[in-house]
């Protein structure tokens, strides 16, 4: 990454191009998907680290330094020193310390450092160290809960990281700020969508999926974000549709079929919308026909989720 933009430029993007999910690039950063718990999400700190490229003979000394506190201490601190040492550096030196820190959870500390890089600075060496170590590079980034992406080192690991950080420190107006200056694609339509479904504007959900199928898990997250938007309006049929739309695909996430089982089962049940049924009756008793909902409803899912339970992929 050879130029970085500024949080000021961030803020005052327009998000609504983000309603596209149509990544028109023949090559992106992103590689796999990971749909998993968070019992799951807390070992993804273990998890095995890339192995460092081959420094060339006879590097320049900072060259040296950057390349050593990325590649083998894998200490922020380190590369903060770098760039108060190094002003050319700093950008590169800021960034590259917050993406050490929001590997191991640090989101408070890696926000500041991921902010402090974009606005800093990279002269032509930093660029070309960029270039020659970090194609390799590459960043598991969650996009909503439970869903995250591979990223090889580019705009979209450092925006997409810094995102995750603001909403994890309550700041879901930063994060979607900092997904303005990101092209069009699934993991940014999703990271941004979650934030949306955060700061309570389903409309903007329903409007940038509009058209979308179940093709991979990323975009089956964003049909369930999609769901519980147009079950928050009470636009129940389209509802349906969304969560018909996830569970067609056999190869879907068995979690991401689970959770649309869950949706599809309080849309049967109306919950979350004024209903007459909803209303206490004499003796504190819902009605006999009310209960008799429920209870079909209840082995519908239960049905539905032993089914599930037993199907294998093809």
């Amino acid at each position: 990454m050879s130029t970085f933009v500024s949080m000021e430029a961030m803020a005052s993007s327009e998000v609504d191009r983000l309603h596209s999910f149509h990544d028109q690039r023949v090559l992106t950063p992103f590689r796999g998907v990971r749909v998993s718990t968070p019992v799951h999400g807390v070992l993804d700190r273990f998890s095995r680290r890339p192995g460092s490229p081959r420094l060339r003979r006879f590097p320049p000394k900072t060259e040296r330094a950057v390349f050593d506190a990325v590649f083998r201490s894998q200490e922020p601190e380190r590369l903060v020193v770098l760039a108060h040492s190094h002003a050319g550096w700093s950008g590169l030196c800021y960034v590259m310390a917050g993406l050490l820190a929001y590997r191991e959870h640090q989101h408070a500390q890696a926000a500041e450092l991921l902010q402090r890089g974009l606005a800093g600075e990279n002269e032509h060496a930093a660029a070309q160290f960029a270039a020659d170590y970090l194609g390799a590079w590459s960043q598991w980034v969650e996009l909503s809960e439970g869903v995250s992406v591979e990223v090889l080192f580019s705009e979209e690991a450092v925006c997409l990281a810094l995102a995750h950080s603001l909403r994890e420190i309550g700041h879901p107006a930063d994060a979607l700020g900092a997904l303005a200056p990101l092209p069009p694609s699934l993991p940014t339509s999703l990271a941004a969508a979650r934030l949306a479904e955060i700061l309570g504007r389903p409309a903007d959900v329903i409007s940038w999926t509009e058209g979308l199928t179940n093709r991979d898990d990323l975009a089956a997250a964003l049909l369930l974000l999609r769901a519980r938007a147009l079950r928050s309006l009470g636009r129940r049929a389209d509802a349906q549709d969304a969560v018909r739309e996830v569970t067609r695909r056999r190869r879907t996430s068995v979690l991401l079929r689970q959770a649309a089982l869950t949706e599809r089962a309080l849309l049967l049940v109306g919950l979350g919308r004024r209903s007459p049924l909803r209303k206490m009756h004499g003796g504190g008793r819902l009605p006999d026909t009310k209960r008799t909902r429920d209870e079909e409803v209840r082995e519908l899912w239960l049905r539905d989720f032993e089914r599930l339970a037993g199907e294998r992929p093809e």
